[in-house]
């Protein structure tokens, strides 16, 4: 399906990390770039977009005050859980939409284009082809062979889903004690609905060291000169 269609969707904003990579003594999510902390640029997109009907802030229970301010009607606030995938499952508990988009709060560039990019599917990802080549390693830290990359893509969030196929494979997952590396991945294990990849942009870093801050400045002053 190629093409823009307007779809009503609720987005789970996840805002549970941590700052141990980051350096930093809180939740890096809360750290500023420019002139506002990082969760803040996702949640302006998903409250500037006619289609995202709701908005789930899935925070630690000890954090809550601090998303205080900026809890509506149609921004809610859940508590996460042990592992990002428990946090996910929590939220989907609330979502009120017949589509969710998953996205994690430390990656502030998501483009409205590329939301409405993805909500041209019913299942989808944003990706980036891989630039660097990949080495897989036997046990002993050596080289066993060089992945051919031209099929490899980094996946990105926001993913985007029905919202019923991920509320059932999510909850598969938690029954058979099953842990993936992110939400598609349930979906190819537990299903057989194929997923699509659109192709995201290089920009949608995920903040995790003090050198993507640096990054993220650069980012953003790019896009004001634009």
């Amino acid at each position: 399906m190629t093409g823009w269609v307007q779809k009503a969707y609720s987005a789970i904003l996840l805002a549970a990390g941590s700052g141990s990579r980051m350096a930093a003594d809180r939740n890096k999510i809360f750290l500023r770039l420019n002139d506002q902390a990082i969760f803040q640029y996702s949640l302006d997109l998903f409250l500037s977009d006619a289609d995202c009907k709701q908005v789930i802030l899935v925070g630690k229970d000890e954090e809550k005050v601090y998303f205080t301010d900026f809890l509506s009607d149609k921004v809610c606030f859940v508590v996460g859980g042990a592992e990002r995938q428990d946090s996910v499952r929590h939220a989907l508990t609330r979502v009120s939409e017949t589509a969710v988009m998953i996205h994690d709060g430390a990656r502030p560039f998501v483009t409205l284009s590329e939301l409405n990019a993805l909500k041209a599917h019913d299942n989808a990802i944003l990706a980036v082809p891989v630039k660097d080549t990949i080495k897989q390693i036997n046990q002993a830290g050596q080289i066993s062979q060089t992945v051919p990359r031209d099929k490899l893509w980094g996946a990105q969030t926001p993913q985007f889903f029905e919202t019923s196929l991920i509320q059932k494979v999510h909850h598969i997952a938690q029954s058979k004690a099953f842990l993936g590396t992110d939400d598609a991945s349930l979906v190819e294990v537990f299903s057989d609905v194929p997923v699509t990849i659109v192709p995201g942009s290089y920009d949608n870093i995920k903040i995790t060291t003090p050198e993507d801050l640096i990054f993220g400045r650069a980012i953003l002053a790019n896009r004001s000169n634009g």
